[in-house]
């Protein structure tokens, strides 16, 4: 189980510098469902990450990301509906 929560936190860390780079590059749209699909999924393991090792800072900032990265998936899903 230990490795499995390693990988977790190592795929988060990853998958966020990913997102990030690829952003600051102009690969990847800040502001596209799939930049914030990946910030979610990647701060959900770095969540899991955190609680298995007791790092409470990371999981406060984490459980913000993530939750801001669901409102937006929301905002950008419901945008898309009103446009069409």
């Amino acid at each position: 189980m230990d490795l499995l929560i390693t990988i977790a936190g190592w795929v988060g860390a990853l998958g966020l510098l990913f997102a990030f780079v690829a952003s600051s590059l102009d690969k990847l749209d800040n502001l596209g469902t799939p930049y914030h699909v990946i910030n979610l999924v990647c701060s959900v393991l770095l969540i899991v990450n955190a609680t298995a090792n007791e790092a409470y800072p990371f999981i406060v900032i984490n459980s913000f990301w993530s939750l801001m990265s669901a409102y937006a998936i929301g905002k950008n899903l419901l945008g898309t509906r009103a446009a069409r």
